[in-house]
């Protein structure tokens, strides 16, 4: 009996197959620590004015007109 060898490719040790296991489980971890990170960064004008008024149907939500008497301008 012959012993054959196959070639099993990795990185650091990760291997194809467990890379193609771990990529959803960090995507939906990822995308909720994102979300977090911006609704905890919400109080921020910069955050709120780029990015979230952006949002299609509930940007609208974020808009927070300043009122005349209180503008230095």
């Amino acid at each position: 009996m012959r012993v054959q060898y196959r070639y099993n490719p990795s990185v650091l040790g990760f291997t194809p197959q467990v890379v193609a296991r771990w990529v959803p489980i960090f995507g939906v971890w990822g995308g909720a620590l994102g979300l977090g990170a911006l609704f905890f960064l919400e109080p921020i004008p910069r955050v709120r004015n780029v990015i979230l008024q952006k949002i299609p149907v509930l940007g609208s939500y974020w808009i927070r007109p300043v009122d005349p008497n209180d503008s230095p301008f």
